[in-house]
């Protein structure tokens, strides 16, 4: 198998399985279930960040999440936590922070959201965090 195919196929588990968790709570999923990415690279770099933006897409398209926003090219982390922030004060159901630099805004932020779900990969810390998963190959 192709290195971008087993990436794709493995971002596609993780996000997966992380819409599954996040949707086994009272947020329902489906058509109101929102999503959103932030990455440090562009989201058609062919690799890391496109990865996840064409799994979500496929979600759309499948039902499972009704709508996914992007912040890509958050080389900053200090953009980066701002726009998790921003994701999270809007009400975004899961927040996907795709990049182990962003784990400490992430673990100042999430506390502030307890009705917010929120991922980061590619890690395995979750702050001891109940709304807070990690993901990595």
């Amino acid at each position: 198998m192709k290195l971008r195919k087993r990436t794709v196929v493995i971002t596609l588990v993780a996000v997966l399985a992380l819409i599954g968790a996040a949707c086994s709570s009272d947020s329902g999923g489906g058509e109101d279930f929102r999503v959103a990415i932030v990455a440090p690279s562009a989201s058609n770099d062919l690799a890391f960040t496109q990865s996840i933006v064409d799994a979500a897409n496929r979600l759309i398209e499948d039902g499972v999440i009704g709508d996914v926003a992007v912040t890509d090219g958050t080389f900053v982390v200090e953009d980066a936590a701002a726009a998790i922030r921003g994701y999270a004060d809007d009400g975004v159901d899961l927040v996907i922070a795709h990049g182990s630099q962003y784990g400490g805004p992430l673990e100042e932020i999430a506390p502030d959201f307890p009705d917010t779900t929120f991922a980061w990969g590619t890690a395995v810390d979750t702050f001891g965090l109940d709304n807070v998963f990690a993901y990595t190959v």
